[in-house]
């Protein structure tokens, strides 16, 4: 385990230390518990905003899709799950090809 140097406040010093005293821990253990959930908070955070964003994106492509749809056999939901499993080389086409392909295989 490293050993780490930070310039905190007194108060939060004190603050830091009557936790600990009321806990029976020590100052070290309270911090260590303190980082650690502020990295778990701050990555769930992150996770959460990617999601909102993918959630964003599939939302517009759903509400544009009816009206640029050229393949109706293929709903927006569908093609995006068929685009997150295609390869980079794969257009349009191979991705609806793709899709019914699965379906008569299902």
């Amino acid at each position: 385990m490293a050993k780490v140097n930070v310039y905190i406040s007194d108060g939060l010093l004190e603050r830091v230390d009557a936790d600990a005293l009321s806990l029976g821990r020590s100052r070290s253990s309270v911090v260590q518990e303190a980082l650690a959930t502020y990295v778990a908070t701050r990555a769930e955070s992150v996770r959460r905003s990617g999601a909102e964003n993918a959630i964003a994106i599939a939302d517009r492509v759903a509400h544009e899709w009816p009206e640029n749809d050229m393949l109706p056999a293929v709903g927006a939901t569908e093609f995006l799950i068929g685009l997150r499993h295609a390869s980079e080389q794969d257009d349009d086409d191979d991705i609806v090809r793709s899709i019914l392909e699965q379906r008569a295989r299902d």
